[in-house]
């Protein structure tokens, strides 16, 4: 299992991306503002892949590449394990653990229809 995390590779302030987020996520809209403008250090999306909810998750992801690429705004993809925290990583070894979207979608797409 991994756990991924998505932030806006550099900061932005794309008010349709903002209204986005807060639609897809449910989350609040001064918050997401917050989040989309800190930039990498903004993670604005955490999920765990491939536990009961692994359809949804999946959709969402897909949903948020698509939306950000329209928008020509460039993300950032981390991926740890699931039993790891963001939080407890060595500032240092970071971007270790970035992954490029090709890579996320390759993912998903491999394992399509095992969790449904």
């Amino acid at each position: 299992m991994s756990t991924i995390i998505i932030a806006a590779a550099r900061p932005t302030s794309d008010i349709e991306a903002v209204k986005f987020l807060r639609k897809l996520l449910k989350a609040p809209l001064a918050e997401t503002q917050k989040k989309l403008a800190l930039g990498e250090e903004g993670c604005f999306y955490t999920c765990r892949l491939f536990e009961n909810d692994h359809p949804a998750r999946e959709q969402e992801i897909r949903a948020i590449c698509n939306f950000f690429r329209s928008r020509q705004i460039p993300l950032v993809f981390i991926e740890i394990a699931y039993d790891q925290a963001w939080a407890d990583t060595e500032p240092e070894n970071q971007r270790n653990y970035h992954i490029d979207e090709t890579s996320i979608i390759n993912m998903l797409d491999e394992n399509k229809g095992h969790f449904e």
